[in-house]
Order: structure tokens, then sequence, then C-alpha cells
């Protein structure tokens, strides 16, 4: 966590023990709304379930916020209220995804911006459906296994600060993660279809190893 987030966290908890509750939320929406949303997109999958838990985390944060006591940082804090309010969201699924084999690359290319200048057009797309059918395997794994890799994996926070979101010890987080990963492999090198794309989309593996 950096020292510009700390120190917008303290604004947040000053303006709320000030009694300015409009402000401290104003800052809090600017501070974690887009995370949050992209945390729940990632654990829920679509649009509509990530913006209704998106709005449940608000609520719970505008309610409980005033009474936060400061045992972990606002930072910590917010992340498991937010993987809490995904979890009691899920919806179980069956959902398949297009015949992809793995691709570690492009599995870590999901922590980057998908929009870059001046690349082919084509080639943007289909970098974007692979992505789109790795978020859908991501959706089947255990719910204790894809909170480790969306945290980690995608939204870059550290094995530490995990625990602390997750009340588990180090130890548990990187086992979880190991096997999160290795079951990931295993969804995709297995393919799947996605109901409704599954002629959307063809994939070879290159001379290397890697989708092209």
């Amino acid at each position: 966590m950096s020292e510009i987030v700390q120190s917008i966290d303290q604004e947040i908890l000053s303006f709320y023990r000030q009694g300015d509750q409009e402000q401290a939320l104003k800052l809090f929406i600017n501070q974690y709304q887009a995370r949050l949303y992209a945390l729940a997109y990632k654990m829920l999958g679509n649009h509509d379930d990530a913006m209704d838990a998106l709005q449940e985390i608000l609520y719970q944060v505008n309610r409980s916020l005033q009474s936060f006591k400061e045992k972990s940082s606002l930072y910590t804090w917010v992340y498991r209220l937010g993987s809490n309010v995904c979890f009691n969201f899920r919806k179980k699924r069956n959902q398949t995804v297009n015949q992809l084999e793995w691709d570690e690359s492009l599995y870590y290319s999901m922590m980057l911006p998908i929009e870059q200048p001046n690349e082919d057009p084509d080639r943007m797309c289909e970098v974007k459906y692979k992505q789109y059918l790795v978020q859908q395997a991501i959706l089947k794994l255990p719910e204790n296994q894809r909170i480790l890799l969306v945290l980690h994996d995608i939204e870059g926070i550290s094995s530490s600060e995990i625990a602390q979101i997750l009340n588990i010890n180090i130890n548990a987080v990187k086992s979880r993660l190991y096997r999160g990963r290795v079951a990931l492999r295993n969804i995709i090198s297995k393919g799947f279809t996605v109901k409704g794309m599954e002629g959307v989309g063809t994939f070879s593996i290159n001379s290397s190893g890697h989708l092209k």
C-alpha cells in the first residue's frame, strides 16, 4: 500500500470523525470505487452483479465507517468487506469457455491495461477475447482460490496484505495461490466453451508454445 493511499485514507477517516460524512464518502468513492468494481467484476463475472455488489459495499461502508476501530488499515478493511460482499453475491453458474491452451503471459496480461495505441484493431479484438476467456476460467475456481488470484495476480496486492484482508496466515495465502494457479492451468488446458460464444475465435499454438 502506497503512502499516497495511506494519506488519503487518513483524510477519509478524519472527515468521518469530524461528522462530515458527505465529504468522507466522496473521497472514499474517488479512492476505492473503481478498485471495488474491478474486484466485484472479476469475482462475479458480469456487470450487473458487480454493480449490485458495489452498491452493497458502499452501503456497508457508509453505515460502518464511523465505527471503524483502526485495528487494521482502512485499505485492508475495505478489501475484506468487499471480498465478503462478493462471496455473498456469488451465484452458481454452469459456464463453459472456448477451447484455450494455457498461456501464462496471457494470464498475467490481465494486470495491464488492455487498450494500447497504434495496435492493429483485429489483434486487439483477439487479445480482449482471449482475456475474457481467462476471466471466465477464473470463475470456475473455488472461491478461496479465485479470491487469491484476483487480489494477488490481477489487483497486485501483496501476500502479507492479503493475509490481513482474508484473516489467514501468509503460508495459507501462498499455498492457496499456488493451488489456484495449477487449477486454472488445468481448466484452460482441458478446453471449455461459453454458451452462445462457441463459434467465436480460433486459436493455435506457435513454436514457443504460446497462443497465436
